[in-house]
């Protein structure tokens, strides 16, 4: 199933008085979101009754679906499907990526740190601009081929608004599917990613609020925006003083690090995507089929061009509070074929943060410090399961 569904809400939500809430029935002591397919099937559902709705991407919803929950779609037609929560999240989307705003929401919930940095450092947000700024009429920009300002610009007419708590807070959205659906007024926009977000924060006092408006609303206060820009410029100078040769902690020997060419793609192979993996969730992939990955998509370079050390440096993945260290002998990598649907700038652009559901056919390996790297399991995505080594055709 695709496309979009149709939520009920009550009127005080539909006028933007009261947040979003799942409308939900309890059957059997398990809470049903009620979706429909179109107005129609809404009449036909609650006939005689005029029902507010907004509209969410399937995806979206099946993204934060609460667990233990289920989705009614058109509920009493002859075409009602019932799906539950555990059934939803293994959805990927049309283009495999998976939903950057629900793992800040989950991160969020959790409490849990690391994984909102990595949340955060992967997103892109499109950033509304206020409607009646300087110079800018209300709902221009690119829609009308003007040129919109950058963050960076002292002048950027940042949106800064009340939330529902009163706090001063900067819009953001994770798409513009999402931002079309919060905002009535379509305002001109800039496509900013969370680096240059952070980067250029306004103001500590201001709370950063990721997709308000809708079911899937984040905030974070605008401190912990400025955290994070503080801990990427540690990062910056890390990574500026490795590959200016300052002394680091010494670590295995890296053959062939003088060798001419080991810093491109060998032209002779195919091309194949990779990702590193944090050494803590190996056991998730090869026990539990874990079938989701995070981190910098880039291309491999070749039998023995990448080794732990050459793939951090070159990714920029050395730092505080970094998984990998310089000691690293060996470093899981995810490894694939891309397919038809494989983004272009993947293949012809630089190493990219990106979130994306397992390929079928990807590789598991780890990567020695040596050159060298050994296959530990094959994904089967129809069966849903990693398959060990030993089980493999040759």
């Amino acid at each position: 199933m695709t496309g979009p569904l149709l939520l009920p809400v009550s009127d005080d939500t539909a006028a933007g008085r009261a947040p979003f809430a799942w409308p939900t029935v309890d059957h059997d002591g398990t809470p049903h979101v009620l979706a429909f397919t179109s107005p129609q099937a809404i009449a036909d559902a609650l006939p005689g009754q005029s029902v507010q709705y907004v509209t969410v991407e399937f995806a979206e919803v099946a993204a934060n679906l609460p667990d233990g929950w289920c989705l009614a779609v058109d509920p009493g037609s002859p075409t009602a499907v019932l799906l539950p929560a555990s059934e939803l999240r293994h959805q990927p989307t049309q283009d495999g990526t998976v939903d950057v705003a629900q793992a800040l929401r989950d991160a969020v919930a959790a409490e849990d740190p690391d994984a909102l940095m990595a949340a955060l450092l992967r997103a892109e947000f499109t950033v509304p601009l206020a409607p009646q700024a300087a110079g800018m009429p209300q709902a221009a920009g690119a829609r009308d081929g003007a040129a919109a300002p950058g963050l960076a610009d002292p002048d950027f007419p940042w949106w800064c608004l009340p939330d529902v708590d009163g706090n001063p807070s900067v819009p953001v959205f994770t798409s513009p599917a999402l931002l079309r659906q919060a905002l009535d007024d379509q305002p001109a926009t800039v496509v900013a990613s969370s680096v240059q977000l952070f980067a250029h924060w306004p103001d500590p006092s201001w709370h950063l609020a990721v997709d308000p408006g809708t079911p899937f609303a984040v905030s974070l206060p605008g401190t912990a925006v400025r955290e994070v820009s503080g801990w990427l410029d540690e990062v910056r100078r890390t990574v500026t003083d490795v590959a200016a040769g300052s002394p680091v902690a010494a670590g295995p020997a890296d053959p062939g690090s003088d060798q001419p060419g080991l810093d491109e793609p060998d032209p002779d192979l195919p091309v194949r995507m990779q990702v590193v993996v944090p050494h803590r969730y190996l056991q998730a992939y090869v026990s539990d089929d874990y079938d989701r990955v995070a981190g910098v998509v880039h291309r491999w370079h070749g039998p023995g061009r990448d080794t732990p050390r050459r793939l951090y440096a070159r990714l920029a993945l050395l730092g505080p509070e970094s998984p990998f260290t310089v000691d690293d002998e060996w470093v899981p990598v995810l490894r694939w074929t891309p397919g038809p649907d494989t983004p272009p700038s993947w293949l012809d652009g630089g190493p990219q943060h990106r979130s994306l559901v397992v390929p079928d056919g990807a590789q598991l390996r780890v990567l020695h410090h040596d050159g060298g790297d050994e296959l530990l399991a094959s994904f089967d995505r129809a069966a849903r399961r990693w398959q060990p080594t030993d089980q493999l055709a040759d």
